[in-house]
């Protein structure tokens, strides 16, 4: 039965999309059965002017990575995202650990969490290689 693995930041439309799209790209690469996806935990908050910031794309593709044309618009985080989740990775502890204290008691301590900037901190250029090495290392600890 395939695991799965859901990243989640803010809005869903940065960090944890590109955190997504690339693991899926590289647990097919490494024949894993694994499959990615997330969420945001203040997505319906967001007015994000797209599906997806082009950057992301752009980086992927930039890559090689091919992504889908039509990329669906940011989500909301649910309990019901987390309970199917095998493992859940929050991009940034400090920004996210009180949200989900607050908004899914009984969750904040379940959750790995990884220490990547969003854009108001950090440009692109430097946060999305950061994630590049997060993913990695997780490759890594599926034995690939």
């Amino acid at each position: 039965m395939q695991k799965t693995i859901l990243f989640f930041c803010t809005g869903n439309y940065y960090r944890s999309r590109y955190s997504e799209l690339l693991f899926n790209h590289y647990a097919d690469e490494y024949g894993l059965n694994w499959k990615a996806d997330s969420r945001g935990i203040l997505a319906s908050q967001y007015n994000n002017p797209g599906p997806i910031y082009d950057v992301v794309t752009n980086r992927l593709k930039d890559m090689g990575i091919r992504t889908a044309i039509d990329h669906r618009y940011p989500i909301q985080l649910e309990e019901a995202d987390l309970e199917k989740a095998d493992l859940t990775i929050a991009l940034k502890k400090a920004e996210h650990y009180d949200m989900m204290k607050h908004m899914f008691p009984g969750w904040a301590e379940k959750i790995t969490y990884w220490h990547i900037h969003d854009i108001d901190f950090e440009p692109p250029e430097i946060a999305l290689p950061k994630i590049d090495i997060e993913i990695r290392k997780l490759m890594n600890t599926f034995g690939s």
